[in-house]
């Protein structure tokens, strides 16, 4: 859908409504172009949209002229919401809301008297389960598919003149751009929603259906004098001496439930509450609240039962110039196509949150994270050196595409752990 196919799809639904609702064909000129501010305008009320007055025809009295005009503001700016009733709040709070968007019409002839001027105040709010694998756009909160999906929903709310309808909640997917990096890799590929209650994840591999059971995170100070000195090996004390820092220890539980397999994740942090530290990350751990930087080196365990199976390190704001997000464009839904939403370059450069590196089952495995437990992050996870999943969550994998469909599911699923743990 190019910038073009969207203009014609709005007027398309607009002529659609104004022809319902007062028997009229719309009519507009062949270079009509949507503009977001024009100083030609001759506002005769500043809350309201105005028309032009050398394209209105004084003489003729049966045509009716629209201006329409739509805004975006934070949930903060309007304020009428505090004096709106209670329980239909609470409803509309069940939802994630993003923004509110302000719908103004205002229909009048050519001597300016009103045949109608409304508004219509939406709520757009994130449906609970995301489908589809990628970057949210920074600019945009819709993306094309969903800005004409919500256009026929409230313009006919907006242009009926009975309907006294002042406040609607619509759900939409969010706006997308395009990488050089995820996206070419799932052009062939076929994804998998999981199925999620409280913090059991299932989801079908051509072996079966697979089941995994995550935990809370725990955590103690690690002690390397007195009488409590915390039991670890030499090598882990010896790092940690060399740090000059105080760690905590950092575990949590999971379960291969179909295999009926226990893990322990086990991690080194220190906490950093100095915000001029260096190594201070800009974030605080949802789960725990604390700022923490990992234990250099390959510190970091994954047990199953009593047993070491994977040994690596953590690396956080790793930066990849290589890698780019295109934020001057935004993505069709089909992955594949997408149209330029501003005339300058906006590639942007992709720095991972966190780079997990080391050996699974003696055979090297390496997690690129896009974002932080908590926020919709993407996890491109790689085994025995070949790109074996991309999976995307908030706090569990609710959307992926496992790209090697011959992994044991049993490896997988380890993977899995490691990658949605809270605690990075």
């Amino acid at each position: 859908m190019s910038d073009k196919d969207i203009c014609n799809d709005f007027l398309y639904t607009l002529d659609s409504v104004t022809q319902k609702l007062f028997n009229r064909r719309l009519s507009y000129p062949d270079n009509f172009k949507f503009k977001t501010d024009d100083q030609d305008l001759i506002v005769l009320n500043r809350d309201v949209p105005s028309i032009r007055k050398k394209d209105m025809n004084q003489a003729d009295k049966s045509t009716l002229y629209l201006s329409f005009d739509i805004s975006e503001n934070p949930l903060a700016s309007e304020m009428f919401l505090k004096v709106m009733d209670t329980s239909f709040l609470n409803e509309l709070a069940k939802k994630k809301n993003i923004c509110i968007y302000r719908l103004r019409a205002k229909l009048i002839r050519s001597d300016e008297s009103v045949v109608m001027n409304k508004q219509l105040y939406v709520l757009l709010a994130r449906p609970d389960n995301i489908y589809f694998l990628g970057f949210e756009h920074l600019f945009y909160n819709l993306g094309p598919a969903g800005f004409s999906k919500s256009l026929k929903s409230c313009l006919p709310i907006l242009m009926d003149s009975t309907n006294e309808l002042e406040l609607i909640q619509i759900t939409a997917f969010p706006a997308y751009a395009p990488d050089n990096f995820i996206q070419p890799k799932l052009i062939n590929s076929v994804n998998i929603v999981t199925t999620i209650k409280q913090n059991f994840v299932q989801y079908n591999t051509k072996s079966g259906l697979q089941s995994l059971r995550f935990q809370e995170p725990a955590y103690e100070l690690i002690l390397l004098k007195g009488k409590k000195i915390t039991p670890l090996p030499v090598e882990v004390q010896t790092a940690i001496r060399y740090q000059k820092r105080d760690y905590i220890f950092l575990w949590e539980e999971g379960r291969d439930v179909f295999a009926n397999k226990n893990y322990k994740l086990q991690t080194i942090a220190t906490v950093i509450n100095d915000p001029s530290d260096k190594i201070r990350p800009p974030w605080v751990n949802l789960k725990t609240g604390l700022p923490l930087q990992f234990l250099p080196g390959n510190y970091q365990f994954l047990l199953r039962e009593t047993d070491t199976i994977a040994r690596f390190s953590i690396q956080t704001l790793v930066s990849d110039t290589s890698k780019k997000v295109n934020y001057d464009q935004v993505m069709n839904f089909n992955g594949r196509t997408a149209f330029a939403s501003a005339k300058n370059s906006q590639a942007i450069s992709h720095v991972y949150h966190f780079v997990l590196n080391g050996a699974l089952l003696n055979k090297p495995f390496k997690i690129f994270i896009s974002g932080t437990n908590g926020t919709s992050s993407i996890k491109e996870i790689y085994y025995n050196n070949q790109l074996v999943c991309i999976a995307q969550g908030v706090l569990y994998p609710e959307i992926m595409s496992v790209l090697n469909p011959d992994l044991d599911p049993e490896i997988l699923n380890q993977l899995l752990l490691i990658s949605f743990s809270s605690l990075f």
